[in-house]
């Protein structure tokens, strides 16, 4: 019985739940470039966005075919960065100057914007998806 209460905290810690389902937090958004490319999608620019508009610690634009989406990561690491993650996800929209723009997916660290009228957007989706 005591071993069992000295692993409690343990137990508790490790099955708690917790909105970030995909252990992607070493990862930069470069990296899902390369993710796409290695399921079959073409990307024909990868570009350094600015992360602070959004407040994230770094960001891209990818060009998929004629349409662009953006990719930025929060380090869930850091205590406001994982708030503010838990916040998008709950609301599904970041600011931008005080205007609202919707986030159309979030997986781990990242999320996606953009990708609403991508023809590609079931592909894009599910590489991002299993993006760890």
């Amino acid at each position: 019985m005591k071993k069992f209460l000295a692993l409690l905290p343990a137990i508790l810690l490790l099955s708690g739940c917790s909105i970030f389902d995909v252990d992607n937090n070493y990862l930069r958004p470069e990296d899902f470039a390369r993710q796409l490319a290695k399921d079959g999608i073409h990307v024909d620019a990868v570009k350094p966005l600015m992360p602070q508009p959004l407040s994230a610690t770094a960001a891209v634009e990818l060009k998929i075919g004629p349409s662009n989406i953006g990719v930025y990561k929060y380090d869930t690491s850091i205590r406001v960065q994982k708030t503010r993650l838990e916040r998008i996800k709950k609301n599904k929209r970041v600011y931008l100057n005080g205007i609202p723009y919707p986030v159309y997916e979030v997986s781990g660290s990242f999320i996606i914007v953009g990708l609403d009228k991508h023809k590609d957007k079931k592909r894009i989706l599910e590489s991002f998806r299993n993006f760890k």
